[in-house]
């Protein structure tokens, strides 16, 4: 997770009808739109809503304040999966083993989206 502080990594998955943008470094910040420029535009307008989840962890996730904070490093080929509007590819990275730093951040983020859930239901 070697990146600026205000610099998000966001990966696509381009499909023939829907794109869909992925924080690569905050598991379950996903949103997709018709190409690139809408599922950038839907991921950075969701970021409040991801902060909100994520406010009663120590991590620290603050929003990005500018579209240009979230960067693209990697496009990916989306498949009919893509299409039918749910993302489908494993990055390279995915199979990597996980560092025990990452897997305790993923835990509390993890945590905290079960609250929120427990919250709303």
């Amino acid at each position: 997770m070697a990146q600026d502080a205000k610099q998000i990594d966001v990966y696509l998955e381009i499909g023939k009808t829907r794109t869909f943008a992925v924080a690569l470094d905050w598991p379950g910040w996903c949103r997709s739109g018709r190409d690139e420029a809408s599922a950038l535009q839907a991921l950075y307008d969701y970021g409040p809503r991801y902060e909100s989840v994520l406010q009663t962890t120590p991590l620290g996730f603050r929003a990005p304040s500018e579209l240009s904070d979230l960067v693209v490093v990697e496009r990916q080929t989306g498949n009919a999966t893509t299409d039918f509007g749910a993302p489908d590819l494993a990055l390279p990275r995915d199979t990597e083993p996980v560092d025990p730093t990452d897997l305790q951040r993923w835990q509390e983020i993890l945590r905290a989206c079960w609250q929120a859930f427990d919250r709303a239901v």
